[in-house]
């Protein structure tokens, strides 16, 4: 692993660990206000977002942690597309 991978492992870190929190945090936050039969997993799926969403800015209209968590989740998939492309080139360029 050379340094330039090692900064984008770093980088990845850095964004996923905290939108994991950020997330898991949402989830019980919304969850201690909706009654047991609606309550959101924790577990993350597709269409739980959406609804996570709209429950997080109905209870929290003010609050920054979703455009946060959703920021983070770009930011990992930028960073995982840098990696997948500069492992393409490092594999075309013969290193």
């Amino acid at each position: 692993m050379n340094r330039y991978e090692t900064a984008l492992l770093v980088a990845f870190a850095t964004f996923s660990l905290p939108t994991f929190a950020l997330y898991h945090v949402m989830v019980f936050k919304v969850n201690q206000q909706l009654p047991p039969d609606r309550r959101i997993p924790h577990r993350s799926y597709w269409g739980g977002w959406s609804r996570l969403r709209e429950e997080h800015k109905g209870f929290f209209p003010r609050s920054f942690l979703y455009q946060a968590a959703v920021t983070g989740a770009v930011m990992c998939l930028l960073i995982a597309l840098a990696v997948a492309g500069f492992r393409f080139w490092e594999y075309w360029a013969g290193g």
